[in-house]
């Protein structure tokens, strides 16, 4: 069977980056490969990681779209990772890969998405918001911002004494798992079971009140983050 070959895109530190490594070369993603990592910025640690699997690596900047596509085309990419990606596709890159194209977002979309929600933006606004529970979403990346179908959610608690930093830690801790199980069901070509029946991840121990939070996550999704944005 011909490998998947990946290309993981990332902007920071590639923790992310590093989940998907382990898992392709552990079996765990079996038939695929990261083939190429482009980072939007110089001199970040997701390089390194890259560097010391042998994985080609590079540097595009944003607004270089032919050497992106150029990238993508000669290391015959079927599939890309966002992880961590701080830039915006251009359209031509997200027509050209339809459906083939997975971001990991660190909140439970469609709340705390969209223009201006990422990093540690995203935590301050949670806590902000007063919610009980976040976490991390996988989604198929389409032209917006954050509106593609959702894949895979994982929730994780709010704590009384969360702070932003303590947040974020335990949002990462998930995202990993979350991202890895996409990324697996994207080189199997099982997206379109993950668009019709969305997976949602949690702890047996944090199950309270978490099927009344779902019931309401998609009408309050697009008023509380259009409300959170105002404050940003």
């Amino acid at each position: 069977m011909p490998l998947f070959n990946l290309a993981v895109l990332i902007s920071g530190s590639g923790t992310n980056l590093q989940a998907v490594i382990d898992a392709t070369e552990s079996g765990d993603i079996p038939h695929a490969k990261v083939a190429v990592v482009i980072s939007s910025r110089e001199g970040v640690y997701g390089l390194e990681r890259a560097e010391k699997h042998g994985i080609s690596n590079l540097v595009i900047d944003r607004s270089n779209i032919s050497t992106l596509r150029s990238t993508l085309k000669t290391h015959d990419i079927n599939g890309i990772v966002l992880a961590g990606y701080l830039s915006i596709l251009p359209p031509e890159v997200v027509t050209a890969y339809s459906g083939r194209i997975i971001n990991i977002h660190p909140a439970l979309l469609p709340l705390f998405g969209g223009k201006g929600f990422y990093g540690i933006r995203v935590h301050q606004a949670v806590l902000t918001s007063g919610v009980k529970y976040t976490g991390a979403t996988a989604h198929i990346v389409d032209c917006g911002v954050d509106t593609g179908a959702a894949l895979i959610r994982s929730v994780v608690p709010v704590l009384a004494d969360d702070t932003p930093e303590s947040l974020q830690k335990r949002v990462l801790n998930v995202e990993h798992d979350v991202l890895v199980q996409a990324v697996k069901a994207l080189a199997e070509n099982k997206i379109n079971e993950l668009i019709l029946k969305p997976l949602v991840l949690m702890n047996k121990n944090d199950k309270d009140g978490i099927y009344e939070y779902a019931r309401g996550l998609l009408e309050l999704g697009s008023v509380l983050t259009a409300a959170i944005k105002d404050t940003l």
